[in-house]
């Protein structure tokens, strides 16, 4: 079976293909439109059955996008679990083509339990843009007010007038891409599915409908792991079993339902008597309200699979 690794940089596409005990096949193309063209040339003549990627940032998006729209089983692979099976494979060296066989390698290797990227609908995809967009911007929100504080203790009046500008300018952005994510949510049904529950207002619906891939809506357990809320042991001989968090997934995605559960806290008796029960067992406050956060994505995740079967049940597709 041939298998293909893409490793995705800025300026290059390496790409690498292994099929058994055969020398492995390489090549380079530039991460341009036509680079990006000759590449998919080149895997439409080979056909390999898979072709794995690892996440860059921004780089690997238009190669994916063009990957899925062309049908081609396309498995992005995990970061971490791709650092692990470079160990076990014994690696030393990492370089953009050892990555892009190591990728290769490894989609050869866990073909069977692989899963096929499917692309996202326009506006999740439009609607994850402006989530990343609305944090970097309060990032920046927060910044220009600890300047501005500064200023006013320099005495600065030039620095002072010229940051009350750019926070204008930032809060305008802001309430501009806050009507925009308003507007995306209010065209989900599961958006008002998810804000039913208290904790959960448009930012933290918003985060978990746009960084939780959507085969995952509805799967309480799946979708825990993904956001890295499922706690890992460690016990080894003697030692003492210790348990923390995975913190595999998207940290933004965390923080927002961390951020949630405090807001769970305050409103809901179930969880605000959750909370306090863990408290009592000696768990500090932070520990007890990443277990609320968790509880909080299993509860929204009950509420989708509930929806979902609903729909079922009426014939609505």
């Amino acid at each position: 079976m041939l298998c293909a690794g893409i490793d995705v940089s800025k300026p290059h596409l390496d790409l690498a293909l292994v099929s058994g005990t055969a020398k492995p096949i390489r090549f380079r193309f530039p991460n341009t439109p036509e680079g990006r063209q000759a590449l998919l040339a080149a895997l439409a003549h080979l056909r390999p059955a898979w072709v794995a990627l690892e996440p860059t940032g921004a780089y690997h998006l238009p190669l994916l996008k063009l990957l899925a729209e062309k049908g081609l089983q396309v498995a992005l692979v995990n970061p971490y679990h791709l650092a692990a099976f470079r160990r076990a494979a014994g690696e030393r060296h990492k370089t953009d083509r050892q990555d892009a066989l190591l990728l290769a390698h490894y989609a050869r290797v866990y073909r069977e339990s692989l899963r096929a990227y499917t692309l996202s609908p326009e506006a999740l995809r439009e609607l994850k843009a402006l989530v990343g967009y609305r944090e970097d911007l309060a990032g920046r929100e927060r910044a220009i007010l600890n300047q501005l504080e500064a200023a006013e203790w320099a005495g600065s009046k030039e620095v002072l007038a010229l940051l009350q500008r750019e926070l204008a300018c930032v809060k305008g952005l802001l309430g501009e891409v806050e009507a925009r994510v308003q507007a995306l949510l209010a065209a989900l049904p599961e958006a008002e599915v998810l804000m039913g529950l208290p904790g959960v207002g448009p930012q933290v619906a918003a985060a978990v409908l746009a960084l939780l891939p959507p085969e995952l809506w509805g799967r309480a357990k799946r979708a825990a792991s993904y956001a890295g809320l499922i706690p890992e042991r460690e016990e080894s001989g003697k030692s003492v079993e210790r348990s923390r968090l995975s913190r595999k997934g998207p940290p933004l995605l965390r923080r927002k339902l961390y951020m949630g559960a405090l807001v769970a806290v305050r409103h809901d008796p179930e969880m605000r008597a959750f909370y306090h029960r863990l408290l009592s067992r000696g768990k500090t406050k932070k520990q007890a309200l990443v277990a609320v956060a968790h509880k909080l994505l299993r509860r929204m995740m009950g509420r989708l699979r509930e929806y979902y079967a609903a729909r079922l049940a009426q014939g609505v597709a």
